[in-house]
């Protein structure tokens, strides 16, 4: 069970009930998951960022976890702006976000269009929305779609399981979360990123970033990522041994990078 079950609310947004959690005081900082899985993939991260003084707000995508029914079709662009509706609610002003896999293209979205209401952002294990895509990636991204259409629909969560996370624990929990969704929604989602690609050039973010992926992760974000840390100045962080759930496969280590990342953010003090 997520630390912050017990305290969950629902918002009503676009006909969809939308479930999230609100916990502390503090800077905020606003986790949203990706692709077929759902808040508890950032259980180890709300208790880190809790104990460390921080506002954590947490939430399920529409179609996700405790945000269903839905069975509408994903539109990516209507989670951005479940996104902003939420911030609008729990009446928060500047709000660090951190999104993992299509989480982090809905954050990277909001943080772009409304960088006044961002005050800085953490991309997990996803590409760059305003980047040029490669030939390279986007015959990486045909083969892969081609091979999971090609799945058989019982065989697809346990397949994207596989491939999502280096450890057991991670992977069974992924499992589960995939085994929810039929083959259709699961394609669908895999796709979802893609939509919210809006290619900018010499685009640079407003608000300061931090760049984090596992070393292991085959989701084919990797090489967006190494071109788009210089862009911004910055190193990307890997994470040795983990996949793509890098929350789940090295929570101490992601835990290590944000603490690092929030405490650079802080104004220094000031000394008499």
């Amino acid at each position: 069970m997520s630390p912050m079950s017990d305290r969950g609310e629902t918002m009503w947004v676009a006909g969809c009930g939308l479930r999230y959690w609100n916990h502390g005081d503090g800077t905020t900082v606003v986790l949203t998951h990706g692709a077929g899985t759902d808040h508890t993939i950032f259980d180890a991260q709300v208790e880190f960022l809790a104990q460390a003084g921080h506002r954590v707000i947490t939430w399920d995508l529409r179609g996700h976890g405790r945000s269903v029914p839905w069975d509408e079709p994903f539109d990516p662009a209507q989670a951005v702006e479940d996104l902003a509706s939420l911030l609008e609610r729990l009446s928060v002003v500047r709000a660090v976000l951190i999104g993992h896999g299509l989480g982090a293209n809905i954050s990277q979205v909001l943080a772009r269009r409304y960088p006044e209401r961002v005050r800085a952002l953490v991309v997990i294990g996803a590409a760059s929305n305003t980047a040029r895509v490669t030939l390279r990636e986007r015959l990486g991204h045909l083969v892969r779609s081609a091979l999971l259409r090609r799945t058989p629909a019982r065989a697809l969560p346990g397949r994207l399981a596989d491939i999502s996370a280096t450890t057991p624990g991670a992977r069974a929990l992924a499992g589960r979360a995939f085994h929810r969704m039929s083959k259709e929604r699961l394609l669908e989602l895999w796709a979802a990123p893609r939509r919210l690609h809006r290619r900018r050039r010499l685009y640079r973010s407003r608000v300061p970033l931090c760049l984090v992926r596992g070393e292991h992760d085959r989701s084919g974000v990797a090489s967006s990522m190494r071109r788009w840390a210089p862009r911004e100045l910055i190193r990307e962080v890997v994470v040795p041994g983990a996949g793509h759930l890098v929350t789940l496969d090295a929570p101490k280590a992601v835990n290590a990078v944000l603490g690092a990342f929030l405490e650079e953010l802080q104004p220094p003090a000031r000394t008499l």
